[in-house]
């Protein structure tokens, strides 16, 4: 037997050895022996303890008061408690039922267009669906910028650009890499130090990531490191083999072949001279950029005079293409600010974690693209593509709607903190069987929001291969899933509840 229920078997004996039990603790025994009966399937008093606490007992009329009040509350909990369990049969039932409708929906994921009929998506208005959608997507500004400002280039230096980069279409990092040199050097080849100091903090940014580490179950710092990328035309992993070679900590060349060993090579580096891995990396960065790095070695494509490429020789050189690309940029910056400026579009920042590492990320509202009346194709496809998601929107509003599981599990919730007053009263816990009710229905949405979160899935998969989009919005996710930390509000039962415990005083 737990000590807390021993300890009340010891205070109901307590109350039933003395003389004058008074009404409150009369009730408080009957309900400290109903908890018990509920948790064990047994009674701690006997029907003789039960008779003395009852109807064998003479009250005068306060007392006869306090008794009634006492007794009220304690019926109006059991009430509660069946009332909440019929409440979440009930929403048990209906999320089952939306269910249905779900899996029917993804299903036929692949029909979309065919779904459009049916009753559920009719029933809601297209403005809701509109509202849910756009607050809850949007379009990367740098990605609009690059594509709006490669679109509007001669063909002929579009193709020179692909020569450079065959996904610089719609893939902005090779060019915004460098712009940020450009901008960096200020045209010339001499750094500032602050400037110097922005290379290599972005640069760093590009291959470490704090969620790498616990994708290897890893505490290691080593661990946290990527080599596969790029900035500009300086892979990662050729810094951390040039580091290597300047350090003369390869004992054998076959250790530094594989991405494992060069990382732990440079981790034992970074143990004899008893300093982090980052601050090697960054001395190494700013050694390296003193000695020519962006200059000599990997040099922009703002320096140089050439036109060659992997993919063949481009009719204009890097230079020029470059120059023509930033010209260009720079009016698709001006177009940009001027709809900021006049309200016709609007912009903001967020902090998005990406492998366990804050970025910011600037971007085009939903909102403000809807109702823009630009004559632009950033414009026209981000509305063609609310369009398309329309129905996927329908089926989780439908579900909201319908099954309501915020609601309901707010609903849950506050049967229980009405309980948890009646606890404090009685000075027992009588919130345990409300705990359960609030996990089995957790359990239910959970899911629910399974399989609500592939409607995200499917909006980007018809996006990218049913649809021939350029400005491809970004949704989300977490608008497919049931959030109970969100505001919600409750179902008209519990506050007929928290009316009669103010009634008898329970609350204020």
């Amino acid at each position: 037997m737990h000590c807390e229920e021993t300890s009340n078997m010891k205070s109901l004996s307590n109350i039933l050895r003395r003389s004058n039990v008074t009404p409150f603790e009369r009730v408080m025994a009957i309900v400290h022996n109903d908890v018990h009966r509920e948790k064990t399937g047994k009674d701690m008093l006997s029907e003789s303890d039960m008779y003395a606490l009852t109807k064998g007992w003479k009250a005068n009329a306060p007392e006869v008061i306090e008794y009634n009040r006492y007794i009220d509350i304690a019926r109006l909990e059991r009430s509660m408690h069946m009332d909440a369990q019929m409440f979440l049969y009930q929403s048990e039932i209906s999320i089952l039922r939306n269910q249905r409708v779900l899996d029917i929906f993804l299903s036929r994921a692949r029909r979309i267009d065919d779904l459009t009929d049916q009753p559920f998506i009719k029933d809601l208005p297209v403005e809701e669906s509109v509202r849910f959608l756009t607050q809850y997507t949007h379009l990367q500004y740098k990605k609009v910028l690059h594509i709006f400002t490669f679109h509007n280039l001669p063909k002929e230096i579009q193709s020179d650009l692909l020569l450079l980069d065959e996904e610089i279409a719609s893939d902005e990092r090779y060019l915004e890499d460098q712009v940020f040199l450009y901008e960096g050097f200020g045209g010339g080849n001499i750094l500032s130090k602050q400037a110097k100091d922005l290379i290599i903090n972005s640069i760093y940014s590009r291959m470490y990531y704090e969620g790498v580490k616990k994708i290897k179950n890893s505490t290691a710092e080593k661990d946290g490191f990527l080599l596969h990328p790029f900035f500009a035309e300086l892979q990662i992993k050729e810094l951390f083999q040039k580091l290597v070679n300047d350090e003369h900590i390869a004992s054998d060349k076959t250790d530094a072949d594989t991405e494992e060993g060069l990382l732990s090579l440079v981790g034992k580096c970074a143990r004899n001279k008893n300093t982090r891995i980052e601050r090697l990396v960054k001395e190494k960065l700013s050694q390296w950029l003193n000695d020519g790095l962006f200059v000599n070695e990997h040099a922009p494509l703002f320096m140089s005079e050439q036109s060659n490429t992997w993919n063949g020789n481009t009719k204009m050189s890097h230079k020029e293409i470059f120059m023509a690309w930033y010209t260009e940029l720079q009016k698709s910056r001006q177009y940009f600010q001027d709809l900021f400026n006049t309200k016709k579009l609007g912009k903001e920042t967020f902090e998005k974690e990406f492998l366990g590492m804050p970025r910011t990320m600037e971007v085009l509202t939903g909102t403000s693209l809807y109702t823009c009346t630009e004559d632009v194709d950033f414009v026209r496809e981000y509305k063609k593509q609310i369009e398309v998601l329309l129905p996927i929107g329908n089926v989780f509003l439908f579900i909201e709607k319908y099954a309501a599981p915020t609601k309901n599990h707010k609903t849950l919730r506050e049967f229980k903190k009405l309980a948890q007053k009646i606890s404090s009263i009685f000075n027992i816990d009588m919130t345990e069987k409300y705990a359960k009710f609030i996990n089995s229905y957790q359990e239910e949405v959970d899911w629910l929001n399974i399989s609500s979160s592939k409607l995200a899935d499917i909006a980007t998969k018809r996006l990218y291969f049913q649809e021939s989009f350029q400005y491809i919005l970004d949704i989300d996710e977490s608008c497919f899933a049931f959030d109970f930390k969100k505001e919600a509000d409750t179902a008209d039962i519990v506050q007929m509840y928290s009316n009669e415990f103010k009634k008898l005083e329970v609350i204020n």
